[in-house]
């Protein structure tokens, strides 16, 4: 047994001889996958796909500025939380803040802080009463919720502030729910 052929070795049961052809492809796998992986990254680290930094819009009326801090992207599925903080330049008898019914249909608010006096749902939109604001007294409202898992949509409704029926400000607000 000195022979310097090496002996063949049988190849393992199932495995044939076409197994060992490379396609013409084969070599671009590697870098697409590493490329593929790269992309979720950096749109995560973006926050292209959602959980970004809040954006952060200023509104500024004759009677009150109004400061809406939120999501502008939400995944389905997952909490969110937002911030109205209203300052009058003159005082309010009753403070309401509404908001449309599209926008928050498919979600499940959880929290308003702080609570109403009143609440209404009217003609579309809930309507929350907080009562007397005095001017230049900073009031902030702060709503948490979660998306119910829905396909991709964008959400379209606005946010109203107004002194009883007298309106101080309607706020267009868009936002984007990625699966």
């Amino acid at each position: 047994m000195t022979s310097t052929d090496p002996s063949p070795v049988d190849p393992p049961f199932g495995i044939a001889t076409r197994h060992d052809d490379v396609g013409r492809f084969a070599v671009w796998r590697t870098p697409l996958a590493v490329l593929v992986i790269v992309g979720v990254i950096l749109a995560a680290f973006t926050g292209w796909l959602g959980g970004g930094a809040d954006e952060k819009t200023r509104f500024d009326t004759p009677l009150a500025t109004i400061e809406l801090t939120h999501a502008g992207i939400l995944r389905s599925g997952n909490w969110f939380e937002t911030q109205v903080r209203i300052t009058p330049r003159q005082a309010l008898s009753d403070l309401v803040v509404g908001i449309d019914d599209p926008l928050w249909r498919g979600m499940s608010i959880d929290t308003i802080v702080p609570d109403a006096e009143s609440a209404t749902a009217l003609d579309g939109v809930y309507a929350y009463h907080f009562g007397k604001v005095e001017a230049g007294q900073p009031f902030v409202l702060k709503f948490d919720g979660q998306i119910q898992p829905r396909s991709f949509r964008r959400l379209e409704g606005s946010l109203h502030v107004a002194d009883g029926q007298a309106e101080i400000a309607t706020i267009p607000l868009h936002l984007t729910v990625l699966p």
